[in-house]
Formats: C-alpha cells, sequence, structure tokens
C-alpha cells in the first residue's frame, strides 16, 4: 500500500530537503574554498638580497655560492662599485697606480690603460677569490670580469670592470647566459681578466678551458647576442689578463689567429702547449707586460 502524506507535512518536508541541501551546499562551498584557497604570494628574494644573506667571511669578501651565478654577479658588482679611487680617498686600503698595456696586434698598436681605481677593483676581486673558505694552499674559488673602454686612436681607456653571472667549481667557471647590459656611446668589449691557481708550474697560464672560451666565447650584450671574436661595434677583444694566486697580472695579446691554431693543437693532440704563450722565441709568444705610471704622469 502506497503512503500518501498530507499537503502540510509534505510542505514540511519539501522545506526540510531544502533547508539540508541549502546547508550542504553551503559547507561544500567552505570546504572548496579551504582546499583551493590562495596562498600569499611570496615576494621573490633579489640575486643582492640572497647574496647578503649569506654574510661575510671577512671584512669586504663576502661568501660566494658555487651554484648561484646571478647572486655571485650581484654582490661583486655592488662591492666593486663601493671601490674608491686611490688618489681621492685618504681612507682606501689600495693605493694602486694606473697600469699601461701595450699590445700589437694585426699591424694595430693598442695602448690599453687602467686608472688606479680599476687596478684597486680587479684586485678586490682577487681578494673575493683567494679569500673562500675551504681552499687549499694554491687554491682560488675563480672569479672573471669582462672589461669595457673607449679607443681614441691608438689608445685604449679601460671604462668599466663587469662581472658577468657565474658557477665556479675549484679552478672552472661557468659563465651563465645573461646580458652584460647597453654600452655607452663608443665603448666596447676590450678584454677579460680572471683569477688563476697558484701551483708553480700553471699559476699565470692559460688553461684550455680559457683557451676554448677565447675561441669560441659568446655573450649578451645589449639584449643582441654576438661571438666575441667577431670585430664589430660591439667588441674589440684585446687583452686577457690571467692573475694567479701568487704573484701579479699574466696579461696575453688576444691574436684570434694564434689563438685558434693553438687550440686546433690542443685538440689533436696531448699535453698541450699552452705554456708556448709566455715562452720567449715561441711563434705562439703572446705574453703582454704591463708598466706602471709615475704619480706625475697620472
Amino acid at each position: 500500500m502506497t503512503r500518501v502524506l498530507s499537503g502540510d507535512r509534505a510542505t514540511q518536508w519539501g522545506r526540510a530537503l531544502f533547508a539540508c541541501a541549502l546547508y550542504a551546499f553551503g559547507l561544500g562551498a567552505v570546504l572548496f574554498g579551504l582546499v583551493h584557497k590562495k596562498r600569499p604570494a611570496i615576494p621573490p628574494v633579489h640575486a643582492l638580497e640572497r647574496a647578503r644573506e649569506r654574510g661575510l667571511i671577512g671584512d669586504l669578501i663576502p661568501r660566494l655560492d658555487p651554484q648561484d651565478a646571478f647572486a655571485n654577479a650581484a654582490v661583486l658588482s655592488a662591492l666593486l662599485d663601493e671601490v674608491p679611487h686611490p688618489r681621492l680617498s685618504t681612507g682606501s686600503d689600495c693605493q694602486a697606480r694606473a697600469r699601461l698595456l701595450v699590445v700589437m696586434l694585426d699591424g694595430r698598436l693598442s695602448r690599453v690603460r687602467f686608472s688606479g681605481r680599476q687596478v684597486c677593483q680587479l684586485r678586490r676581486l682577487k681578494e673575493v677569490s683567494t679569500g673562500q673558505e675551504g681552499l687549499a694552499k694554491n687554491e682560488v674559488a675563480e672569479v672573471a670580469a669582462f672589461l669595457l673602454g673607449k679607443r681614441l686612436g691608438d689608445d685604449v681607456d679601460v671604462t668599466r670592470v663587469v662581472v658577468p653571472p657565474f658557477r665556479f667549481s675549484g679552478d672552472t667557471l661557468d659563465f651563465i647566459a645573461a646580458d652584460l647590459g647597453p654600452l655607452s656611446p663608443g665603448e666596447q668589449l676590450i678584454g677579460t681578466y680572471h683569477t688563476h691557481p697558484g701551483s708553480e708550474l700553471e699559476q699565470g697560464v692559460l688553461s684550455e678551458t680559457d683557451l676554448a672560451y677565447m675561441v669560441s666565447g659568446r655573450a649578451e650584450i645589449g639584449g643582441q647576442g654576438a661571438s666575441l671574436n667577431d670585430p664589430g661595434p660591439q667588441t674589440d677583444w684585446l687583452i686577457d689578463i690571467v692573475d694567479p694566486k701568487w704573484g701579479d697580472w699574466n696579461a696575453f695579446a688576444h691574436d684570434r689567429r694564434k689563438l685558434k691554431a693553438l687550440h686546433a693543437r690542443c685538440m689533436a693532440s696531448s699535453p698541450c702547449p699552452l705554456n708556448e704563450l709566455r715562452l720567449g722565441g715561441s711563434d705562439n709568444n703572446l705574453f703582454v707586460r704591463f708598466y706602471e705610471e709615475l704619480p706625475d704622469e697620472e
């Protein structure tokens, strides 16, 4: 037998069902909101902030991260900006004199001049490189920089020292593709600088990794990617400076033809005759001496 509800009871039953449905809908909405609640956005940490959070090892020696390329570049760039000119600051701990390197490439003379401040900037990079923790006697945490400059006839004035994003592992470097920024009118990339380990046989000599980069290196400058070995309005690669842990600059003229030929020899046979780059009488000798300017010349 089928049971039939009266009108009043049916109405009450319908209202109860509607209330239950409404409650269930509200509960579902609350649960959905909890599950899919939008978490507050975590602001990104700037590369310089990441580097500074790691603290200092000593006075003016930031602790680098072998894997954080952009933080390394940011903190070293900030460090270089703080280097005063040695002749304009009585409290400066670096009183370096201006330096001059004379390079002859493809029959063209270039007198490359570093101001005293730029010499101090490179010394500061070396202090950071040799001052990292856990290094053995002859080891460094390799640090590198690009050298920018402007030419006026035979004279080339270094205008800026630019640290690119890099990772390091012992005595090797790994550049990260990044834009070095726009160049000022007339400014060009004129060379490279990097620190080196201090073993007696190898200090100050280019490595095979260095040689490979000097033959095929690329960089982004002002939003445009370019081979650094292609002469053009942005590049006039003249010198490569190796700064060993023990000693001072070993500078080499950037002779594209000789470097390419030596790289081919190294790829074809072992050992690679890299020491020929500074061996007197060798056809591959590209060693360049630097000269310090006297105070009256500055």
